[in-house]
């Protein structure tokens, strides 16, 4: 097998993130670039503001609804959005909706 597809990812939670569980798929080790991940955040819920260093991440919300924290502001997001935390800006998602909000993202370069 490539390795160009991968079906062997399961949900872990969050080290650090009550109510937030993570679906690796992609890391370093299959690409510097870039690394992607599942995200679930149960209803009520955050990812607490943090920023990373030395990467930028990217978001699309595949399901559910929440709030970005943008600039210093708590923005709405939705399904179907896409939104972008730019290297060394402080960032975080919280659940304010009844459902999982559900997410993607993909860092640049790979943080793990």
């Amino acid at each position: 097998m490539s390795g160009n597809i991968k079906t062997d990812a399961v949900f872990t939670k969050h080290a650090t993130q009550e109510g937030v569980f993570m679906k690796h798929f992609f890391c370093k080790e299959d690409n510097d670039r870039l690394n992607n991940v599942e995200i679930h955040i149960v209803p009520g819920y955050q990812i607490a503001p943090h920023s990373h260093d030395d990467s930028s991440e990217f978001f699309y919300v595949v399901s559910g609804c929440g709030e970005f924290l943008d600039d210093g502001e708590w923005r709405p997001i939705t399904k179907g959005d896409a939104f972008k935390a730019p290297q060394g800006v402080t960032h975080a998602i919280k659940n304010t909706g009844t459902e999982a909000l559900v997410l993607f993202s993909t860092f640049s370069p790979a943080i793990r």
